[in-house]
């Protein structure tokens, strides 16, 4: 159940929805969702959250006690939309790496027009409260700070547009790896970097890696399971570069980690935007610092260009 803060939704038909008096007090706007003689248009957003992982942590968790969405300085109605969950969404960002994801919002209603932002309502004060945190491989658990707390929230800029009687779905896509910062060994805070995907302007990359190229005598360690990773960057023929530094910036990461059931060494990368791409291996990944610049050793790359939802699958030979 939702709490918002210009309608509560009542049951009605899949996508012509009349709103009438449901609410717990006071006189309740009657629409139409595709509007009508005085009747106010609406559509309908589902929001989902996904996640770029990070190398030394096995669990990350955010509180999400709910979203916000500001009309454009255009729009007749210049009142920010809040939604508050009735109950605190715990999530494990590291379970929805690759084109895994995790529902915040399904098919909710909002008027239609343009809206320039989405805001996160996130519970992560070190207060001795784990309601986001961070447990590290070596099982030690430590609270998760956000410079503000829930009270300013994270903001996510870009146009989010609502039709009449359309659905848009949309896709909240975390990169941790340039989102957590230790501070020191018992002080973790989130910086998070997002951004905000349309599901139906990006698709996926998929691919397997051999276990020779996991564990050469340039990799930082022999082990196949540590210091693995696929960098990914916004055109072709980028030189790659690590996290941070004067180089070409990844626009984000995933992991190489054994499938248990297929027995190979893969990584995916999910909700990616239409465009041209680079990706790049590194056997160095655990050597990556964002505060500095790094020389990491990188494979050769591949030219991708992703201009449909069809998953691209690439061969372990991609990488050698």
């Amino acid at each position: 159940m939702l709490m918002k803060n210009f309608v509560i939704k009542c049951l009605g038909l899949a996508y012509i929805l009349s709103l009438t008096s449901c609410s717990s007090g006071g006189d309740a706007e009657t629409t139409v969702a595709g509007g009508g003689r005085g009747g106010v248009e609406y559509g309908f957003v589902s929001l989902s959250v996904t996640d770029a992982p990070i190398d030394n942590a096995i669990e990350v968790w955010l509180q999400f006690d709910g979203v916000e969405f500001m009309p454009s300085a255009d729009s007749p109605h210049q009142d920010p939309v809040l939604i508050m969950f009735d109950t605190p969404m715990s999530i494990d960002l590291l379970e929805l790496q690759g084109n895994k994801s995790k529902a915040l919002l399904t098919d909710e209603i909002l008027r239609t027009g343009i809206y320039d932002w989405v805001k996160l309502k996130i519970t992560a004060v070190k207060d001795g409260v784990m309601d986001s945190y961070i447990v590290l491989k070596d099982g030690t658990v430590h609270e998760l700070d956000m410079p503000g707390g829930s009270d300013i929230g994270l903001t996510i800029n870009g146009d989010l547009e609502i039709i009449a009687n359309m659905p848009s779905a949309k896709t909240i896509d975390f990169d941790l790896r340039k989102s957590i910062v230790m501070n020191n060994p018992n002080d973790f805070q989130i910086q998070p970097v997002i951004k905000l995907v349309s599901n139906d302007k990006s698709g996926s990359i998929e691919g397997t890696v051999k276990l020779k190229t996991l564990t050469s005598s340039s990799c930082s360690d022999s082990d196949p399971s540590t210091g693995n990773a696929v960098y990914l960057y916004e055109g072709n023929k980028v030189i790659p570069d690590d996290i941070g530094g004067s180089g070409a910036e990844p626009v984000t990461s995933a992991l190489v980690k054994l499938n248990n059931l297929t027995g190979n060494y893969e990584y995916s990368f999910g909700f990616v935007p239409f465009g041209k791409y680079t990706i790049a291996f590194t056997c160095e990944s655990d050597l990556d610092d964002q505060s500095t610049d790094d020389n990491l050793n990188f494979s050769k790359t591949k030219n991708i260009n992703i201009n449909n939802t069809r998953p691209v699958i690439l061969s372990p030979n991609t990488f050698h």
